[in-house]
Parts: structure tokens; C-alpha cells; sequence
């Protein structure tokens, strides 16, 4: 595991040139709906050389996203994986400010999410955000597998809700991979979307013995590295308060992986 806090950031948020890695991710919310004042609500930052991209946005992102040190408007790509208020709580706020006369942003922003999605912020987002027109602005529901410069994106369908399309993301670049899970239960589209990943971030909502439906459990993401195959670390995340100490999550997962395993903390900075 390697470890960079905030170092090497511009003041807008970019990369700066110089540094040995190709992308790096940032654990801005490790928590789940339950208020926390130790883990905001899901969010994930993914940065590149020249892109920044958000993975969810729950109650609370925007903030973190400043003490990441990353402005809201220096965002590239917001992908979300589903529309539960833990992971959007923050979007009718961030495209709201994205709104406001002194934002002065000229490049192109694009919001994607899983099947349904663009109809979604039709109907509840932009009635009460609004619209950006100072500058591009997209719309789209996610393909499975697309190019957005040098970084490639794929997704797979989830087992999470009944009512409501769920995806994972995986994020490639220069032969380096991060894949975020999302909400997810038990399945074979993220043990194959999972294959070969630097850093794994899978939803740990519980342990074994408090397996939540529609939620992996951390013996389950210890299943999800271990036949993956090639996965050298995996982060625990969605991290649901447990009667117990925080240690067993991690020995649950190495009962069935035996790589690296950490707990997701809110501003961890990791390289990928």
C-alpha cells in the first residue's frame, strides 16, 4: 500500500506533472447513510494527469472534496453508480454551484450513471438544480465499455436493489486499474470486472454473520478478490457500524484472500 495524503496537487485540483504513478484514488466518504462524524457518505476521486473524476456523491462530497483540495468545479466526470440518496445527496448542490455567476469553467463536464439514469436527472435533478450553460454539459446513462481519452471505463450491472438499476466501475489506464463497486451483492460480474485490479474498492457492509441482502459481507469481498484472481489490494468500504471491533472485518476478508487488505478511511489517498 502506498499512502500520498495530498501531496503533488495543483491548487485547482490537477495533477502535476512529475509524479510516478498514473492514477490515484481518494477515499472522500468510506460511510453509508448512518451521519458519522468519522465517515461522510460514498465518495471516490480518481484523478490522472488530466482528468478528475467522481465516483458517486453522497452527503457531504462537497465538502471533502475541498479538503481533499480538489473545487467542485474542477471536476471532469461524475460517475454514479446508483440512485440511492446516500450516493447523490450532493448532486442537486454540485450541479447548483456549477450554476453560479464566478464559476468560470470552460471545458466539458459529463455525468453518467446506470440504465435509467438521464431520465432520472431529467425528472428530480434538473427541476431543482437546474442546468449549467457556461460551458458543455452531458448527460448519459454509462455504456459497458467506453474511451474517454487515455482512460477506458467499463461497468457491469450489480445485485442491489429491486427497485433500481445499480453498476460497478472499472478504470484503466496505461495497464494500471481501479475498480469501485458500488453497492453490490455476491456475484459473477464483479469477480469478473474485479480481475486483475491495483486497488479494489468493494462495499463491506457487514460481516458474515450480519449479512445484509443486496450487500457484500467481508468474507464475501475476501470470495470476490480471491476468484478474480490478480488483485493486489483490496479496500474495505461502505462501512456499516458492527458490533464489533473493526479488526474482524479485515480477518474475515483474509480467510478467503490472502493479499493486501485495508480499511477505507475518509482523505486516504491510495496509488494506483
Amino acid at each position: 500500500m502506498v499512502c500520498v495524503g495530498r501531496l503533488g496537487y495543483g491548487p485547482k485540483g490537477a495533477m502535476m506533472s512529475g509524479n510516478p504513478w498514473i492514477m490515484q484514488l481518494t477515499i472522500l466518504g468510506s460511510g453509508t447513510g448512518i451521519p458519522s462524524l468519522l465517515r461522510h457518505a460514498p465518495g471516490y476521486l480518481i484523478q490522472t494527469d488530466a482528468m478528475n473524476v467522481l465516483v458517486d456523491c453522497g452527503s457531504g462530497t462537497l465538502l471533502q472534496l475541498e479538503r481533499a483540495g480538489v473545487s467542485f468545479t474542477a471536476l471532469d466526470l461524475i460517475c454514479i453508480t446508483h440512485t440511492h440518496a446516500d450516493h447523490i445527496g450532493d448532486l442537486w448542490a454540485l450541479v447548483h454551484g456549477l450554476r453560479f455567476p464566478h464559476v468560470d469553467r470552460q471545458r466539458k463536464l459529463t455525468i453518467m450513471g446506470p440504465p435509467g439514469f438521464s431520465r432520472f436527472f431529467d425528472q428530480f435533478v434538473a427541476p431543482v438544480s437546474g442546468r449549467p450553460k457556461a460551458f458543455p454539459f452531458e448527460i448519459i446513462d454509462a455504456a459497458q465499455d467506453q474511451q474517454l481519452g487515455a482512460l477506458r471505463i467499463v461497468t457491469t450491472a450489480t445485485v442491489h436493489s429491486d427497485r433500481l438499476e445499480s453498476i460497478a466501475y472499472r478504470f484503466e489506464k496505461n495497464g494500471h486499474v481501479a475498480v469501485i463497486s458500488g453497492d453490490c451483492d455476491f456475484d459473477d460480474g464483479i469477480i469478473h470486472l474485479a480481475k486483475g485490479a491495483d486497488q479494489l474498492v468493494l462495499d463491506c457492509s457487514s460481516l458474515n454473520a450480519g449479512k445484509i441482502g443486496g450487500h457484500l459481507s467481508a468474507g464475501e469481498c475476501g470470495k470476490v478478490a480471491q476468484q478474480a484472481g490478480a488483485v493486489s489490494q483490496v479496500i474495505l468500504s461502505h462501512l456499516y457500524p458492527i458490533d464489533a471491533p473493526e479488526i474482524e472485518r479485515i480477518q474475515e476478508c483474509r480467510h478467503h484472500y490472502d493479499g493486501k487488505v485495508i480499511l477505507a478511511e475518509d482523505l486516504l489517498t491510495l496509488n494506483v
